[in-house]
């Protein structure tokens, strides 16, 4: 088969526009998962300590806002879908109730980039004794483990509860974050 010009020229402009193709479809998947990294949260549970009291914080230190799907406490075998504070006043006691301050951890809620929710937490004088019983009840990964010395109780054990929680992004990509963990888990 004798190849002309023409012919030539013609399968060259094919092959140039497949491969056009391809590196449009390439960038585009590259600018999608740009766009889903710009507005990734991170959310962590935290033990706040300061002047002012002694408080369970959920904080999204990622860069875009985290919508909570899912809030769950795990506690001796048991899946709980409740809220920390409320899971904290059945295992404490509603005498306990008085004086604390919360901002619910619940399905449907959202925490922007850079803020921190007030999960659980105690205002002024008992601070001290709020942090003994936070952590003697809850298992806190980035507490460090002088600090449940100094409390006298366990870091981590079949006692602890751990808060569970999913959440997505604006994208509706989903994680799962622990008290327990640093780090969130991709679930898709």
């Amino acid at each position: 088969m004798k190849l002309s010009t023409d012919r030539i020229v013609s399968l060259s402009a094919m092959l140039v526009g497949v491969s056009s193709l391809v590196i449009v479809l390439y960038q585009t998947q590259l600018m999608r998962e740009s766009q889903q990294a710009s507005v990734r949260p991170h959310l962590t549970v935290a033990l706040l300590l300061n002047d002012e009291g002694a408080y369970l914080v959920m904080r999204n230190s990622g860069v875009g806002p985290a919508l909570l799907e899912r809030v769950r406490i795990r506690h001796r075998g048991r899946e709980l879908e409740m809220d920390p504070y409320v899971f904290f006043i059945s295992e404490r006691g509603a005498q306990r109730a008085a004086g604390l301050s919360v901002d619910e951890l619940i399905a449907g809620r959202l925490i922007p980039a850079g803020e921190w929710l007030l999960a659980l937490g105690w205002e002024g004088e008992g601070a001290d004794e709020m942090v003994a019983e936070l952590l003697g009840l809850f298992d806190i990964g980035e507490v460090p483990k002088s600090w449940y010395d100094a409390a006298g109780v366990p870091a981590s054990g079949p006692d602890k509860a751990i808060i569970d929680v999913t959440y997505t992004s604006v994208y509706g990509d989903r994680w799962r974050v622990t008290s327990d963990t640093l780090v969130p888990e991709r679930l898709d």
